[in-house]
Protein backbone atom coordinates (compact mmCIF):
# COMPACT_ATOMS: atom_id res chain seq x y z
CA UNK A 1 0.00 0.00 0.00
CA UNK A 2 1.48 3.29 -1.03
CA UNK A 3 1.53 6.39 1.20
CA UNK A 4 1.64 9.94 -0.06
CA UNK A 5 4.54 12.00 1.19
CA UNK A 6 3.40 15.21 2.92
CA UNK A 7 5.73 18.09 2.28
CA UNK A 8 6.30 20.16 5.37
CA UNK A 9 7.15 23.84 4.84
CA UNK A 10 9.42 25.44 7.36
CA UNK A 11 7.91 28.28 9.40
CA UNK A 12 9.68 31.58 8.68
CA UNK A 13 9.88 34.66 10.88
CA UNK A 14 8.28 37.73 9.29
CA UNK A 15 11.28 40.06 9.22
CA UNK A 16 9.37 43.06 7.79
CA UNK A 17 7.12 43.40 10.84
CA UNK A 18 10.06 42.81 13.17
CA UNK A 19 12.10 45.59 11.55
CA UNK A 20 9.14 48.00 11.79
CA UNK A 21 8.74 47.22 15.47
CA UNK A 22 12.44 47.68 16.19
CA UNK A 23 12.40 51.05 14.39
CA UNK A 24 9.41 52.28 16.43
CA UNK A 25 11.06 51.19 19.68
CA UNK A 26 14.30 52.91 18.68
CA UNK A 27 12.50 56.21 18.00
CA UNK A 28 10.62 55.91 21.30
CA UNK A 29 13.78 55.39 23.34
CA UNK A 30 15.62 58.22 21.57
CA UNK A 31 12.82 60.71 22.30
CA UNK A 32 12.48 59.52 25.90
CA UNK A 33 16.21 59.80 26.56
CA UNK A 34 16.21 63.37 25.17
CA UNK A 35 13.37 64.43 27.49
CA UNK A 36 15.07 62.87 30.50
CA UNK A 37 18.24 64.86 29.80
CA UNK A 38 16.32 68.20 29.82
CA UNK A 39 16.75 70.36 32.93
CA UNK A 40 13.92 70.07 35.44
CA UNK A 41 12.84 73.68 34.78
CA UNK A 42 12.30 73.03 31.07
CA UNK A 43 10.41 69.79 31.69
CA UNK A 44 7.85 71.40 34.01
CA UNK A 45 7.48 74.70 32.17
CA UNK A 46 4.23 75.83 30.62
CA UNK A 47 3.97 79.02 28.58
CA UNK A 48 0.49 80.56 28.42
CA UNK A 49 -0.89 82.33 25.39
CA UNK A 50 -0.23 86.09 25.54
CA UNK A 51 -3.27 88.12 26.45
CA UNK A 52 -4.01 91.78 26.94
CA UNK A 53 -6.80 92.93 29.23
CA UNK A 54 -7.55 96.60 29.96
CA UNK A 55 -6.42 97.84 33.34
CA UNK A 56 -3.62 95.36 33.89
CA UNK A 57 -0.18 96.49 34.91
CA UNK A 58 1.60 95.77 31.67
CA UNK A 59 5.33 95.26 31.30
CA UNK A 60 7.23 94.57 28.10
CA UNK A 61 10.56 92.80 28.55
CA UNK A 62 12.59 92.88 25.35
CA UNK A 63 15.69 90.73 25.72
CA UNK A 64 18.44 92.27 23.60
CA UNK A 65 21.39 90.03 24.42
CA UNK A 66 22.80 88.31 27.48
CA UNK A 67 23.87 91.64 29.02
CA UNK A 68 21.14 94.22 28.27
CA UNK A 69 17.35 94.31 28.44
CA UNK A 70 14.74 96.84 27.31
CA UNK A 71 12.21 97.13 30.17
CA UNK A 72 9.03 99.06 29.41
CA UNK A 73 6.39 99.47 32.12
CA UNK A 74 3.47 101.80 32.78
CA UNK A 75 5.75 104.52 34.17
CA UNK A 76 6.93 105.10 30.59
CA UNK A 77 3.42 106.24 29.60
CA UNK A 78 4.08 109.64 31.23
CA UNK A 79 7.23 109.98 29.12
CA UNK A 80 5.31 109.15 25.94
CA UNK A 81 2.46 111.52 26.81
CA UNK A 82 4.97 114.31 27.46
CA UNK A 83 6.65 113.75 24.08
CA UNK A 84 3.28 113.66 22.31
CA UNK A 85 2.35 117.01 23.87
CA UNK A 86 5.68 118.66 23.04
CA UNK A 87 6.26 117.16 19.59
CA UNK A 88 2.69 116.93 18.32
CA UNK A 89 3.59 118.96 15.22
CA UNK A 90 5.62 116.01 13.81
CA UNK A 91 4.18 113.52 11.37
CA UNK A 92 3.06 110.26 12.98
CA UNK A 93 5.93 108.23 11.54
CA UNK A 94 8.59 110.73 12.68
CA UNK A 95 6.93 111.01 16.08
CA UNK A 96 6.97 107.21 16.46
CA UNK A 97 10.67 107.09 15.62
CA UNK A 98 11.43 109.87 18.08
CA UNK A 99 9.39 108.27 20.89
CA UNK A 100 10.96 104.84 20.44
CA UNK A 101 14.45 106.36 20.32
CA UNK A 102 13.88 108.18 23.61
CA UNK A 103 12.37 105.11 25.28
CA UNK A 104 15.19 102.82 24.16
CA UNK A 105 17.76 105.34 25.39
CA UNK A 106 16.09 105.69 28.81
CA UNK A 107 14.78 102.18 29.52
CA UNK A 108 17.58 99.95 28.23
CA UNK A 109 19.19 98.57 31.39
CA UNK A 110 22.04 96.19 32.27
CA UNK A 111 21.16 92.63 33.25
CA UNK A 112 21.93 93.16 36.95
CA UNK A 113 19.43 96.01 37.19
CA UNK A 114 16.96 93.87 35.26
CA UNK A 115 17.16 91.07 37.84
CA UNK A 116 16.55 93.64 40.59
CA UNK A 117 13.45 94.88 38.76
CA UNK A 118 12.17 91.31 38.45
CA UNK A 119 12.66 90.82 42.18
CA UNK A 120 10.79 94.06 42.93
CA UNK A 121 7.94 92.99 40.64
CA UNK A 122 7.57 89.65 42.43
CA UNK A 123 7.69 91.43 45.80
CA UNK A 124 4.99 93.91 44.69
CA UNK A 125 2.80 91.07 43.41
CA UNK A 126 3.11 89.27 46.75
CA UNK A 127 2.08 92.43 48.60
CA UNK A 128 -0.98 92.91 46.33
CA UNK A 129 -2.59 89.47 45.90
CA UNK A 130 -5.80 90.99 44.47
CA UNK A 131 -3.94 92.65 41.57
CA UNK A 132 -3.13 90.86 38.34
CA UNK A 133 0.12 91.68 36.55
CA UNK A 134 0.82 90.91 32.92
CA UNK A 135 4.31 90.61 31.45
CA UNK A 136 5.13 90.21 27.76
CA UNK A 137 8.53 88.62 27.18
CA UNK A 138 10.06 89.19 23.75
CA UNK A 139 13.21 87.39 22.69
CA UNK A 140 15.26 87.43 19.47
CA UNK A 141 15.51 84.12 17.64
CA UNK A 142 19.30 84.10 17.93
CA UNK A 143 19.29 84.41 21.74
CA UNK A 144 19.53 81.07 23.62
CA UNK A 145 16.16 80.16 25.13
CA UNK A 146 17.74 79.66 28.57
CA UNK A 147 17.50 83.46 29.04
CA UNK A 148 13.71 83.28 28.63
CA UNK A 149 13.54 80.30 30.99
CA UNK A 150 15.43 82.27 33.64
CA UNK A 151 12.94 85.14 33.40
CA UNK A 152 9.96 82.80 33.60
CA UNK A 153 11.40 80.97 36.60
CA UNK A 154 11.67 84.29 38.45
CA UNK A 155 8.11 85.32 37.55
CA UNK A 156 6.63 82.02 38.76
CA UNK A 157 8.02 82.46 42.28
CA UNK A 158 5.03 84.53 43.40
CA UNK A 159 2.98 83.34 46.36
CA UNK A 160 -0.40 84.02 44.70
CA UNK A 161 0.39 83.28 41.03
CA UNK A 162 -0.88 86.74 40.06
CA UNK A 163 1.82 87.46 37.47
CA UNK A 164 0.65 86.29 34.06
CA UNK A 165 3.12 86.20 31.23
CA UNK A 166 3.40 85.44 27.55
CA UNK A 167 6.38 84.80 25.30
CA UNK A 168 6.81 85.87 21.69
CA UNK A 169 9.72 86.11 19.32
CA UNK A 170 10.95 89.52 18.31
CA UNK A 171 13.88 91.88 18.43
CA UNK A 172 14.41 95.49 19.42
CA UNK A 173 14.41 96.33 15.71
CA UNK A 174 10.75 95.27 15.54
CA UNK A 175 9.91 97.82 18.23
CA UNK A 176 11.92 100.50 16.42
CA UNK A 177 10.01 99.70 13.19
CA UNK A 178 6.56 99.53 14.82
CA UNK A 179 3.58 101.07 13.02
CA UNK A 180 2.61 103.24 15.98
CA UNK A 181 3.36 103.76 19.65
CA UNK A 182 1.05 105.90 21.76
CA UNK A 183 -0.59 106.22 25.16
CA UNK A 184 -4.10 104.90 25.72
CA UNK A 185 -6.32 105.36 28.75
CA UNK A 186 -7.77 102.13 30.10
CA UNK A 187 -10.29 101.54 32.88
CA UNK A 188 -9.83 98.50 35.11
CA UNK A 189 -12.56 96.43 36.76
CA UNK A 190 -12.51 98.74 39.80
CA UNK A 191 -13.19 101.84 37.68
CA UNK A 192 -9.66 103.21 37.98
CA UNK A 193 -8.32 105.03 34.92
CA UNK A 194 -4.74 104.30 33.94
CA UNK A 195 -2.52 105.33 31.06
CA UNK A 196 -0.74 102.52 29.25
CA UNK A 197 1.47 102.36 26.20
CA UNK A 198 0.07 100.64 23.13
CA UNK A 199 2.46 99.38 20.46
CA UNK A 200 1.09 98.33 17.09
CA UNK A 201 3.39 96.16 15.04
Amino acid sequence: MGFKNIKRTKEKVELISLIDMLFILLVFFLVTSFVIRLPLQERSISIPTPENRPGRAQIVIQLIDGNTVFWLDETASAEVRNIENRMGYMSRSRLNTYIVGKLVQKYTIPYQEFTEKLGNLVHTADKNPDHQYFVMIRSPDALPYVHVVNVISRLTKTSYNNINFGCVGGSLKDIRDCNSIRTVTEVDSYGNRRNNIQIDF
